[in-house]
């Protein structure tokens, strides 16, 4: 859609036209319905009903309204896939995104391209189960460097790639189509600081959605990762804290 077109230009933008925003969200049913949704939810702490698309832009700030759209237009862009619970899929990558956000204030980069990143983590695996899913159900439950392995052996590339390529097409910022390349590899040398965070993010996203506390979720971050951003590991323990919520808050964003 050409609002969700318009948002990720604007990530590299100083300027945006809100007034032309709010005019095409207000054309978008789906989407003005989620606004109006995030605007009056818990973590806006609305005091009254907020019923108008302008109040409740005004409510939730650009950054979340950017974050919303662009959310809602990259999950409305594959219809069916064979293979993925897609719903599942989604509410995943949104946690991930709020988790990419929040370790990116410490780190100083731009928080919407963390969150952007973080979304767009694994899209790459929706293309390939689309273009050859015969081959993607052969890799059945492999995660990690095991799935990357046996996506080139079979592709002779990775989800990685792909979802690299895709936000390439897509005109989104250099620096998120590098995280999105190398986040399954954040010590390659090419790898920027936005790889670290989404790769931060992806450990922490499972140990939120299996229950764990925000130590044990600590323990399990790679060392040299946390190294290459200049964490100790009592911040990423807070930074987690600041996350506990996100699994119970995504659901706004999502059909």
């Amino acid at each position: 859609p050409r609002v969700v077109q318009e948002l990720i230009a604007s990530l590299v933008k100083d300027d945006i036209d809100i007034g032309s925003l709010v005019a095409q969200v207000k054309l978008d049913q789906s989407l003005a319905a989620r606004v109006l949704a995030m605007a009056n939810s818990s973590a806006f702490g609305a005091h009254r009903r907020i019923g108008a698309i302008d109040q409740a832009v005004t409510m939730i700030g650009l950054a979340a309204l950017r974050s919303l759209v662009i959310a809602s237009g990259i999950s409305r862009a594959f219809a069916k896939v064979e293979g993925l619970d897609l719903p599942v899929f989604w509410r995943m990558s949104m946690i991930r995104a709020g988790v990419a956000r929040e370790f990116g204030k410490h780190q100083g980069v731009n928080r919407e391209f963390a969150y952007t990143a973080g979304l767009m983590r694994r899209v790459g695996l929706i293309l390939i189960c689309q273009a050859w899913p015969e081959a993607a159900r052969q890799f059945g439950e492999a995660q990690g460097t095991e799935l990357l392995a046996q996506e080139r052996a079979l592709l002779g590339l990775d989800h990685c790639e792909v979802g690299a390529e895709l936000a390439r097409r897509w005109n989104f910022p250099s620096s998120i189509q590098n995280a999105l390349r190398w986040c399954a590899e954040p010590l390659h040398p090419e790898a920027g600081p936005l790889a670290a965070i989404v790769n931060l993010a992806d450990t922490v996203t499972q140990g939120l959605l299996a229950g764990d506390d925000a130590e044990k979720i600590s323990v399990l971050l790679e060392p040299a990762v946390l190294a290459r951003l200049a964490y100790t590991r009592a911040e990423a323990q807070k930074r987690i804290e600041a996350c506990v919520e996100l699994p119970a808050s995504v659901e706004v964003l999502l059909d």
